[in-house]
């Protein structure tokens, strides 16, 4: 007789090996607070992410393969409808502060802007939201998808007593992918009720961009945009939440990298879905694939230059950027870009400064920052997904980083999870860890420095060795 352990998805945990503790927001009967590591809370609270728990998979999409090809050719329309506000928001001439330097958050001068989603209940609905629409947008909106009078910004979230998730999607995808409203849809509603907003990267979900630029996956000042300038004056007694998927994981895990012990302090936790960890391995992963070779790769590089098309043509600003001016003006050179790889080669290495796409996929690899992140942050990842891989998830930088924790699945694919119903598995149990760290747990003083990671910035400086020289 055959078992159910091919339809069985198993999780594994993967823990720090000093978790930090947090302490409970309700007091005992000795008037005293309880402490706790996320493994018992995840234990206790969250049972569906705690070591050895499983779900049955649906048995037509046992495979990783087959979890992610169902993500691409399924409509989902009929679930999970998720209702947005549009705030197209501009990118102030401002500079943010990093030890001695001011930095611009980009070289624009205040013409670049981003698209702020807001989920919003179907009740608010107007018809004449276009009175709205800014004129620099040009392209029609997703579905349930409408623009934001800005005067009424600060109703939609202005309640302290929600937290509020901002959500980070994939490459080249939006706020209306699937993947992304199934855990809207849940974290927004009761019981959890969280408000939230998504910050589409430059240029996606119909956004039309107003600078030659768009983004990668350590562009990550558009986040920091948001949360600096935008979200902390007007809302500073709020508590956020983040979650990014694939690419938006990879954007969110260096941003709380690079922000580390200075991170702001209303962010009091965060989840990374589906993500890369070590860009250069999971372009070799591709490569080594038949179907990541043959399928994955130019999907992706399609969708890419699908994407810097859309803000060429038609006297787009991306006509202004001399490089692909120049390169689009040869057509044979734009038809041979078949492949992720040759995209990011071609385009998004040079457009951000560098030579190559191996030199930008160094840079931009997560995992170098992981050990800096000081927000508790908890990782999710398929060992199936044929975009990743498993071989450089982050295994020993969470044990050695007491404010992470990863927890893997045997089937899953790339942000796919779905279950012997169709639904997706993983919304309930993110929205129920957010919902339980936020209204039970505040992160306690962590007991010893020593716990943490050494900061390698005492021994690297000037891209040399300089320990104890200085």
């Amino acid at each position: 007789m055959i078992g159910l352990g091919w339809i069985r998805s198993t999780v594994d945990n993967y823990y720090p090996n000093k978790p930090i503790k947090f302490i409970s927001r309700s007091k005992n009967q000795d008037q005293t607070a309880n402490t706790s590591t996320l493994p018992e809370i995840l234990q206790s609270a969250v049972p569906e992410l705690y070591q050895d728990n499983y779900f049955y998979i649906n048995p037509l999409l046992s495979t990783g393969h087959f979890q992610t090809a169902y993500t691409a050719i399924n409509n989902f329309e009929h679930i999970d409808h998720v209702h947005y506000k549009r705030r197209i928001l501009p990118i102030e001439n401002k500079t943010y502060r990093v030890e001695e330097d001011d930095i611009k958050y980009d070289r624009w001068e205040g013409s670049s802007t981003v698209a702020l989603d807001y989920v919003v209940p179907e009740s608010l609905t107007d018809p004449d939201h276009l009175n709205f629409r800014p004129s620099s947008q040009t392209h029609d909106l997703p579905p349930r998808t409408e623009y934001l009078d800005p005067a009424k910004e600060l109703d939609l979230i202005k309640d302290d007593s929600k937290p509020l998730l901002i959500a980070l999607h994939g490459l080249s995808g939006g706020s209306y992918e699937a993947y992304i409203r199934a855990v809207l849809y849940k974290i927004t509603s009761a019981p959890y009720d969280f408000d939230a907003v998504v910050l589409n990267s430059r240029g996606c979900a119909n956004h039309t961009i107003t600078s030659p630029q768009l983004y990668n996956g350590l562009w990550t000042n558009d986040l920091r945009y948001l949360i600096n300038e935008h979200i902390k004056p007007k809302f500073p007694n709020k508590r956020i939440y983040l979650i990014g998927f694939s690419l938006g994981g990879a954007i969110l895990a260096n941003y709380l990298g690079q922000e580390g012990s200075n991170v702001y302090p209303m962010i009091k936790g965060s989840c990374i879905v589906g993500t890369p960890w070590d860009f250069p391995d999971s372009a070799i992963h591709l490569r080594e694939s038949l179907i990541g070779h043959n399928v994955y790769s130019p999907t992706m590089c399609q969708n890419l230059l699908k994407l810097l098309n859309t803000h060429y043509e038609n006297e787009g600003f991306l006509k202004h950027d001399k490089f692909i001016n120049d390169y689009k003006m040869d057509p044979s050179k734009f038809k041979a870009v078949k492949y992720l790889k040759d995209f990011d080669d071609l385009f998004t290495s040079k457009l951000f400064g560098f030579n190559s796409a191996d030199e930008y996929y160094r840079h931009a690899s997560p995992v170098q920052r992981l050990l800096k992140v000081r927000v508790p942050t908890v990782i999710l990842s398929s060992k199936d997904d044929p975009i990743t891989g498993f071989r450089t998830l982050p295994i020993n930088e969470v044990k050695l980083n007491p404010y992470t924790t990863l927890v893997t699945t045997t089937t899953g694919g790339h942000l796919g999870w779905f279950t012997v119903s169709g639904k997706r598995w993983y919304p309930e149990p993110i929205a129920k860890l957010l919902s339980e760290l936020d209204q039970n747990w505040q992160v306690g003083e962590v007991e010893d420095e020593l716990d943490l990671p050494v900061d390698i910035d005492k021994s690297w400086k000037h891209d040399r060795l300089v320990y104890g020289m200085l």
